[in-house]
Formats: structure tokens, C-alpha cells, sequence
């Protein structure tokens, strides 16, 4: 915004203190951010709260003529160094939300709050148009697009100040005429691309190639630059429009819930521990779906997509050729209006109240309740199934959409239109979570364990117990403090028989049973005489075969079954 004639009073939270009295000049009044309140009635504050000036920390000079003097420190002061200035800027911003939150403006806290952690895009703007150009040295321009897609692109991204953790921006490259499902793609396009970047990233200067991974179902790379951790696929479409379709969630319904409601699971999930998909948790991508479901559930924010797909395709989903069609169509401008509808700020129905005036920490306390309710209640209705509850039927589960469909529709749908593995739970196939993809129709928390299951379904319990038997408002303070408990175990035991055991049957418990016997055989293992049996076969211990004396093939046999079985034990 453009700065007025007369400068307008700042709230109170925003000033700094003075370090030296005020020069004799008026200083330039600094700007509020985007969409912040600019007067103090807007957050309660009193008109006669006098308002303090910026000025420079040394010798008592305005801030602006110092920095035009050429001589200031703090103008050529380092990243480091400018980290204190930073960190202050966000205690302000969480003081302002602290003062929205007790006058009860839930739109200012929501704002602040969002406005705190929002990420300057100019710095992964310029990393995508320069290799956007350098890549133009392998292939022609015309035959491929580098788009972005995840947390950059829906704007979820937690910045912390004075941080020097990099920028983490994940990218996708497209090539015009390649299809994206053919069965030979990854050998052929994918591992081969992938390659080919690995030898021309690590001659170019200022780059970092940090890991390969040509052995995973999607081959990626991962390479830095001085202020961008850059993770690099090939031909995965509907990664792109799965992030256009998240943004524009965040755009609709009542403004900036989703996006804080994201943020703040975040915080929590990441000082549990419990959001790596590497390690049998749920993944960023699925806790977004999940604060999403749980806010078009109660009509915080509209569902965009429509319950059938039109032009008369059977399957309710996008194929990987249609995803590719409108990936590259849409590419540099992010739009897909054929797809979903245009994000629309008007919620489709009357919100379920008290929703739409919960602060944050109370809407977080609230999804933390539904939770437990949807998609973690079907644990305690099977804690007596026989494998654990992993092996429950899908009838029993709560499907998270984002689609206008019924659970038995979506059971139908996901049943008949996608992979059987990825929704039926059988012997040796554990589901624990139902989260619907909404372009594909693959379950999201397929890959969740039986630990990272009973991690979350702890910290959920742990939570909602917390914030409940908090005194006062829930407010930054409350949610403070359950951020900083410490993570319970990763390797939370199950209930004990047989909820979430991942033994399915018998033959595993025999085969603990008798490891024991095997680890005594070989600790005790000596050399004794064969005893032959009636039917002239060896029985009880097998001797080593002994040095001069001829073996038969059966006692070959006999000592190599041996060795199959102890030689773990025995090597420990």
C-alpha cells in the first residue's frame, strides 16, 4: 500500500523501543503488511495508547536517513545479524494475534497468523526462471514445462524468523508428447531424465546434487542452491493439480481458516514427530486433507469438485493422460477451471455454528475432537478383531473426501475405480487410514504403519485431553505450551491383544517361539555323536562334520539346514 500524507498510528504491538531520544526530523512512517488492521480500534486498543517511533538502534538517528548515509551498520549487516530485527518482527506479529485473540476479532487473528508465516515467493521465482532457461541446453523449450507444486505453491509453508533452514520448493518436470502412465515411462523417460540432470546439475556452479534416488517408484533428485532445497520428479501431473486444486480450497469459504488450520497441525505434527511418510506416518499432503475434510464437513469451505465427471467418463477420477492435458495447459498461469470450480469466498451453506467465530487454537481443538470421532474411531469399535484393527472392512471405515458424495458412494467408488490394495485390508495388508486423493482415488494414508498409526492416534488423545484441562482462553499461550511437551515414543506399543498387531496368523507366533530354541542351539552348539534312528536317519543334535572322515550327501543336507538356521545368532 502506498504510504498516506499523514502518517497513521501504528498499533501498539508493531512499535519498537527507542534506544536514544528522537532526532529532530520526522522519520518515514513504516508501512503495516497486507490486509493488517492499520487503526488500533479495529483490534480494540484504546485511542489514547501513545504510539512509539522506529528508530535506529545507534547514536539516536532516524532509520531512514542512516540507511542513505551509506554508513549503517544495519544496512550492510548480514543475514545473521539482521536475525534479531527479524525475531522481533515475529513477537510482534505474535503479540498482535495474542491482542486479537483476547478482544475476540477472529478475522484479525486468523490473519496475523497466516500473515506471520507467509513465504517471499521471489527468491523460488528466480531459482524456476533460471533453470527454466538453463534447461533449455538440454531439451527445446517448447517440448517441456517446469512447474512447482506442494506447500509453496498453496501458500502452507511455516517460516520461522532468523531461521537458516532453506527454502524447500518441490518441482516437476513435463514433456509435451510423453504419456505419464505408460507402463516403460519410468525406464524409459524417467530414470533416463533423471540422470541426465544428475551430470549437468553437478557442473553448474552455485549447485549442490544432494541425493539420487533411481530405485523409488518415482525417481527424484534432490540438489540446493545458496538459499533453495530443490527436489526435482519427472512426469507426475497430478502432483501439480493437486496443488492448484488445494489453493484454491484456501481461497474459498471463510478466509484464512484452512490455511491456519494447516499451519498449526503442522507445528504439531512436526514437535511429535509423527508427519514422515518415509517413516510410517502421514505426510504434510495428508494432514492437509484432512483439516480440509473436517472444514467442508461443517461448510467453512465449499467442495470445488464436481460428484461426477462430465463429457460422459465413466470414472469419477482424472486420468494420467487428462492430468497431463490440463498440467501443461494451465502451466505458468496455475488456472484449471475445467476441472473444479473457481474458488468463491461465499460458503455454499449456513456453517455449522460456533465454527465460523472459533478462534484458531479452538478450531484446532475442535478438528482434534472430529478426529478422533471420523477417521480414528473405527481402532476402538475393532480393538477384538483378530489381526488388529488394521484388518477392518472398508463398510467400517470414514471415508475423508473432497468430493459431494456419500461414504457409501465413495465406498463404491473407490472400490470399483481404484487400486484394490490401496482401500481392502486383507491378510498382510493393514490399512489404518481412509483418505480419499481426490483426482486419482488412491488412499493417501496407505503406506501409514501400525506404529506411526498408534503415534498419531496417542497425540491426538494426549491433545484433546490437554487443551480440554486448560485453564482460560485457548489461545497462543495454550497452544504454546502443548507444542513444547515432548513427543511420546515413536514405537508406541499397541493395546495389548490384538489391537494393531501386525502378526496376521499363526505361523509368525510359531516362528518366535522358536527362536529362542535356536538362539540356545547355537550358543550351546557342541560337537556330539549322531544317534541313528530306527529308520537309519540322524536324530537329536547334528555334529559338525569332522576333518578325515568322508560325508554322506544327506549329512550335507542335514548340516546346511543347520547353518540356515542358526547362522544369524551365530554371526551375532
Amino acid at each position: 500500500p502506498k504510504a498516506p500524507e499523514t502518517p497513521a498510528p501504528r498499533p501498539v504491538a508493531w512499535a519498537k523501543r527507542a534506544a536514544a531520544p528522537k532526532a529532530p526530523e520526522t522519520p518515514a512512517p513504516r508501512l503495516p503488511r497486507a490486509g493488517a488492521p492499520e487503526t488500533p480500534q479495529a483490534l480494540g486498543i484504546p485511542e489514547e495508547v501513545e504510539v512509539e517511533e522506529e528508530t535506529a538502534e545507534a547514536g539516536g538517528v532516524d532509520a531512514p536517513n542512516e540507511a542513505s548515509s551509506g554508513n549503517s551498520e544495519h544496512a550492510n549487516a548480514g543475514p545473521e545479524e539482521q536475525a534479531p530485527v527479524e525475531e522481533e518482527e515475529e513477537e510482534d506479529m505474535t503479540k498482535m494475534m495474542e491482542v486479537a485473540e483476547s478482544v475476540g476479532n477472529a478475522e484479525a487473528a486468523y490473519e496475523f497468523l497466516n500473515s506471520a508465516n507467509a513465504q517471499d515467493n521471489s527468491t523460488t521465482e528466480e531459482l524456476l526462471d533460471s533453470l527454466r532457461r538453463d534447461l533449455g541446453r538440454l531439451w527445446n523449450h517448447q517440448d517441456f514445462e517446469l512447474e512447482p507444486f506442494g506447500s509453496a505453491v498453496a501458500d502452507l509453508s511455516l517460516v520461522s524468523a532468523g531461521s537458516t533452514k532453506k527454502i524447500e520448493l518441490n518441482v516437476v518436470l513435463l514433456f509435451r508428447g510423453e504419456a505419464a502412465d505408460a507402463k516403460d515411462v519410468r525406464q524409459k523417460l524417467m530414470i533416463p531424465t533423471i540422470t541426465r540432470l544428475s551430470t549437468w546439475l553437478k557442473n553448474q556452479a552455485q549447485m549442490t546434487v544432494t541425493n539420487v534416488s533411481l530405485q523409488a517408484l518415482v525417481p527424484v533428485i534432490s540438489f540446493e542452491s545458496p538459499k533453495v532445497a530443490v527436489e526435482m520428479s519427472v512426469q507426475q501431473p497430478h502432483s501439480v493439480l493437486n496443488s492448484w486444486h488445494l489453493r484454491d480450497l484456501c481461497e474459498s469459504g471463510c478466509p484464512g481458516r484452512l490455511r491456519a488450520l494447516v499451519r498449526l497441525i503442522k507445528m504439531w505434527t512436526k514437535s511429535k514427530s509423527i508427519v514422515s511418510s518415509t517413516e510410517g506416518c502421514l505426510g504434510s499432503y495428508g494432514y492437509a486433507l484432512l483439516a480440509a475434510g473436517f472444514l467442508c464437513s461443517h461448510g467453512l469451505v465449499p467442495l470445488l469438485l464436481p460428484s461426477e465427471r462430465q463429457g460422459g467418463e465413466a470414472s469419477p477420477y482424472i486420468s494420467a493422460a487428462t492430468a497431463m492435458e490440463h498440467a501443461l495447459d494451465g502451466a505458468g498461469s496455475g488456472v484449471s477451471e475445467q476441472l473444479w470450480s473457481s474458488p468463491s469466498t461465499a460458503p455454499p451453506a449456513q456453517p455449522v455454528a460456533p465454527y465460523p467465530e472459533m478462534m484458531p487454537v479452538e478450531l484446532f481443538a475442535a478438528w482434534l475432537g472430529w478426529m478422533q470421532q471420523a477417521p480414528l474411531a473405527f481402532a476402538e469399535q475393532h480393538h477384538n478383531l483378530i489381526g488388529g484393527c488394521g484388518g477392518a472392512d472398508l463398510t467400517s471405515r470414514h471415508i475423508v473426501s473432497l468430493r459431494p458424495r456419500t461414504q457409501t458412494d465413495l465406498r463404491g467408488d473407490v472400490t470399483r475405480w481404484s487400486r484394490e490394495e490401496s482401500w481392502v485390508a486383507g491378510r498382510g495388508n493393514q490399512m489404518f487410514l481412509t483418505i480419499e486423493e481426490p483426482l486419482t482415488g488412491e488412499n493417501v494414508g496407505r503406506n501409514i504403519t501400525a506404529n506411526g498409526f498408534w503415534a498419531l492416534h496417542s497425540e491426538v488423545k494426549r491433545a484433546r485431553e490437554f487443551l480440554a484441562s486448560w485453564d482460560g482462553q485457548k489461545g497462543s499461550a495454550c497452544f504454546r505450551a502443548l507444542v513444547e511437551l515432548p513427543a511420546l515414543t515413536r514405537s508406541v506399543p499397541p493395546p495389548q491383544r490384538p489391537m494393531g498387531v501386525a502378526i496376521l496368523g499363526g505361523k509368525q507366533q510359531q516362528q518366535q517361539q522358536q527362536q529362542p530354541r535356536f538362539q540356545t542351539q547355537a550358543f550351546h552348539q557342541q560337537t556330539l555323536a549322531p544317534r541313528p534312528s530306527s529308520a537309519g536317519k540322524w536324530t537329536g543334535p547334528i555334529p559338525a562334520a569332522q576333518s578325515g572322515r568322508p560325508s554322506t550327501p544327506y549329512l550335507q543336507h542335514l548340516l546346511q539346514q543347520r547353518d540356515r538356521a542358526v547362522r544369524p545368532t551365530a554371526r551375532r
